[in-house]
């Protein structure tokens, strides 16, 4: 498989893992800053569809989130008004459209296009999308201890009660099911 491909298939379990880890999280969770400073949800969501946007554009598509900027870009303060947000499934459908797209550029440039320049601190266009990646799995693992915290804690179907008791456990088991879905 080229390196296109790798990629591709890298960012299609990050589209499945996140969109397991949030199912059966209710819209009011999201606005939760863990220990009253730390990210919520919402923010990190947004962050990674900003993020994905800028990986749309990397491979020479519209990314269609300049809008986001101000709310979730780097730097950017999260705000306590829930209504300033856009909501938690919109969100999620953006960046489902984005790992779509991103997914066809991937399966559609060719290897070449991963040697060319790229902007900012990355010398090529492979190393700006290896950046990427890393950035946005790492945000999602945010995400998942965040979903993992006791204010979030529910009974989710399907799910088993001795997942709690390891981290380790629920992060193995979250990928295994994400293998056996594809």
């Amino acid at each position: 498989m080229v390196a296109t491909g790798l990629f591709s298939e890298l960012f299609r379990f990050n589209l499945a893992y996140l969109a397991r880890t949030l199912d059966g999280v209710s819209a009011d969770k999201f606005f939760i800053r863990p220990e009253g400073r730390g990210n919520p949800l919402i923010w990190l969501l947004g962050h990674i569809v900003l993020n994905r946007g800028e990986i749309v554009e990397l491979l020479g598509g519209d990314p269609s989130t300049r809008n986001l900027g101000d709310l979730f870009a780097r730097g950017t303060k999260p705000s306590s008004d829930p209504s300033i947000y856009p909501p938690p499934q919109q969100l999620m459908t953006r960046f489902m459209k984005l790992s779509s797209t991103t997914d066809h550029l991937l399966k559609h440039v060719s290897e070449s296009l991963l040697n060319q320049s790229s902007w900012g601190q990355f010398e090529s266009v492979g190393q700006h999308l290896a950046y990427s990646y890393m950035h946005e799995t790492h945000h999602i693992g945010q995400v998942t201890y965040v979903v993992n915290l006791p204010a979030f804690k529910t009974k989710r179907a399907g799910s088993s009660e001795h997942r709690k008791d390891s981290t380790t456990k629920i992060v193995l088991d979250s990928i295994r099911s994400v293998f056996s879905q594809t």
